[in-house]
């Protein structure tokens, strides 16, 4: 994605995170669907509370990193400068320079950015309209689709 951007978009778009609760929401049921099929199925109680406490480990994970944004390694900034390169900021205070990755996934509903970091070490951004400005949102989308239509030019 090393493209330039011209016009407003061209400027570097910083994205504050807040919490979402369609995020929140979506966890819940990810995560709580299962439990409930675990009532139906006759599994062993030590097979249960292994499945039951590998859920509630991730569903806490995911809610500390995601929504809450209270893990210090949650994204709780990110700064876009022109040819595709980053700064994630972490809640733990600590800057992270990283490139944006050629695949992005963008809905109107949604988008995930995926991230290369200096270590070789593949991350993502999960970003709902509810975290961000609906007029950032939009302006990000439109930076996203943007810089991949020049790419595929």
């Amino acid at each position: 994605m090393s493209h330039t951007l011209s016009g407003k978009y061209a400027a570097p778009l910083r994205l504050e995170l807040g919490p979402s609760r369609t995020l929140a929401a979506w966890l819940l049921l990810v995560h709580g669907a299962p439990l409930c099929l675990l009532l139906l199925l006759p599994l062993n109680a030590w097979l249960n509370l292994a499945t039951v406490s590998a859920a509630g480990y991730s569903l806490l994970d995911a809610w500390r990193r995601q929504v809450q944004r209270n893990h210090p390694d949650a994204v709780r900034s990110l700064l876009c400068k022109d040819a595709g390169q980053c700064q994630l900021t972490l809640q733990s205070g600590q800057r992270q320079s990283v490139s944006l990755a050629a695949q992005a996934f963008i809905l109107p509903w949604m988008v995930v950015l995926h991230f290369n970091t200096p270590r070789r070490r593949l991350r993502y951004l999960l970003v709902l309209p509810d975290m961000l400005d609906e007029d950032v949102f939009r302006r990000l989308r439109v930076h996203l689709k943007l810089a991949i239509d020049q790419g595929g030019a």
